[in-house]
């Protein structure tokens, strides 16, 4: 039966384009050649979000399965011209079809070289956001094809030690981890894993984090790991054992490190066996099942292996059922460093709203995810600061609340002395202000172990913003504020102890 005729004007596609009509554009597209050829004229247009829809119409029809091989070579060149498109809207959209491509489609071995070298382009410049998601299609190009996968492991370590952008150092790790926990070949997997474990040695603090949340990432593949690299990785992670900032995270890899090994070596309980076996009897359909019956742990564990239960998961963190969204955010706490920069940009809209929960443990558990995930994508920051900028702004307790965990995470996540000042410069504000210096005082004295974490010029700030608001509001808060001063008082005394005689002077 032939198509009914369909008169197809560039004009009109354009409209439905400017109109967010996609689905419209996305059905011609697919059953008639004159409006494929239409949407890829529509890449050059002027106007940037006709040139961002006509790429959505694309990934559409990826993941519709309806762009053939034809098509893809078609538009893959004008795909690539676009991720360096001025307009960040129009760059990311393509970055995201081009992952998208990588991801379901198999390229030839030139159309596998212009991608990567456009992916590679935009890590060596470090845009924030940009950069992680080029990381991500890097990393599945790597796992998809062997030979090219060499030349970016020995590209992407290089530019790990050439580059002082962090921005761009941590792109590089990202795509190297996506790499390994898709890679099939041993020996790129190891290759991998070797040297993101020599990363644990370099003197920067970050870099050595990012390589540590990395190595974290790989373990849920430890049946690939070679007996060399595992004891190799034991002993780095040992050494970083002194360091106050990593010392936690380490000890829970070199814990998992630990265990792996044992297992290989016959060392194993009963108890451990049984769990081992457990978690293999249970698949995506027993998800659900599994949190009713309380049984969390083991969803965490499938979601680090299974992408199918991970996406259940981020979907969970939408549902309507407030028990079940919390189960998710606490599977979700449990497997960060599995995430994507896609699966971590997606969630921190969510996140943000367990931020300004009236639940302190969902506060609290949603500002240590979202710091883990800033620690891992550090493109987030821009969103990190929108988010700030509007709850510290709110006058409900519940939102300064969620704003003060969030800042006091990060701090102790990033002892850095430019985050600290920045602290500080909160904290001074909100307890000058009437409106929200009852909650701010309440959360300090509540978290006072973390005051800890200041250094000493940061602390006298502190104290004297206290002393300033001690018996304003008719002495309302005094007892809150003096018990603060004295707690502080000692902890400067303690900190200009440890500064040695310079302290003294």
């Amino acid at each position: 039966m032939p198509k009914e005729e369909v008169i197809i004007e560039k004009s009109g596609v354009r409209e439905d384009l400017l109109s967010w009509n996609i689905k419209e554009v996305v059905a011609l597209a697919e059953n008639y050649d004159k409006a494929f050829q239409i949407v890829k004229e529509l890449f050059r247009d002027r106007n940037p979000i006709v040139r961002t829809n006509a790429l959505q119409v694309i990934k559409e029809m990826i993941k519709r399965n309806t762009l053939d091989r034809r098509k893809v070579s078609e538009v893959i060149s004008d795909i690539v011209e676009l991720a360096r498109d001025k307009d960040e809207r129009v760059s990311l959209k393509a970055i995201e079809v081009l992952n998208l491509l990588l991801e379901r489609e198999e390229l030839d071995e030139d159309q596998y070289e212009l991608v990567t070298d456009a992916l590679m382009d935009i890590i060596k410049r470090g845009a924030p956001l940009l950069s992680e998601y080029a990381s991500e299609g890097l990393g599945k190009a790597g796992a998809k094809a062997l030979r090219l996968a060499r030349k970016l492991i020995r590209w992407l370590f290089s530019l790990i030690g050439s580059s002082k952008d962090r921005q761009v150092q941590s792109a590089a790790i990202a795509a190297l981890a996506e790499m390994a926990a898709r890679t099939e070949d041993t020996k790129i997997f190891n290759e991998i894993f070797d040297n993101m474990a020599d990363l644990l040695d370099h003197v920067d603090p970050y870099i050595q984090e990012r390589a540590l949340l990395a190595l974290d990432r790989m373990l849920s593949r430890a049946e690939m790991l070679t007996k060399r690299n595992k004891i190799k990785a034991m002993k780095k992670i040992r050494e970083l054992s002194n360091d106050v900032r990593l010392a936690s995270k380490a000890s829970l890899i070199l814990e998992k490190l630990e265990k792996i090994t044992g297992e290989e070596e016959e060392v194993i309980t009963r108890e451990e066996l049984k769990r081992k076996l457990e978690i293999s009897e249970y698949g995506p359909d027993d998800v659900e099942r599994l949190l009713d019956a309380g049984k969390t742990d083991i969803v965490a564990e499938l979601a680090k292996i299974d992408p199918i239960v991970m996406s259940m998961i981020l979907e969970m963190l939408h549902s309507e059922d407030p028990m079940r969204r919390m189960d998710a955010l606490w599977v979700l706490s449990k497997v960060t460093s599995q995430l994507t920069p896609t699966d971590a940009y997606s969630v921190l809209p969510v996140l943000a709203e367990f931020l300004k929960s009236r639940n302190p443990w969902a506060r609290k558990t949603a500002a240590e995810t979202m710091a883990d995930i800033y620690s891992l994508y550090p493109g987030t920051a821009q969103f990190f600061t929108s988010l700030l900028d509007v709850l510290l702004k709110s006058s409900r307790e519940a939102d300064i609340e969620g704003a003060l965990e969030l800042i006091y995470t990060l701090q102790h996540r990033l002892p850095t002395p430019e985050f600290e000042a920045a602290m500080i410069a909160i904290l001074s504000d909100l307890l000058r202000r009437k409106e929200t210096r009852g909650v701010t005082l309440r959360f300090m004295a509540r978290e006072a172990q973390r005051l800890m974490d200041f250094d000493y010029e940061g602390l006298t700030q502190l104290e004297n913003v206290l002393k300033e608001i001690y018996g304003d509001e008719g002495g309302k808060y005094d007892n809150i504020i003096a018990s603060l001063i004295d707690l502080i008082d000692d902890l400067i005394k303690l900190k200009r102890k440890e500064s040695g005689p310079l302290g003294q002077l």
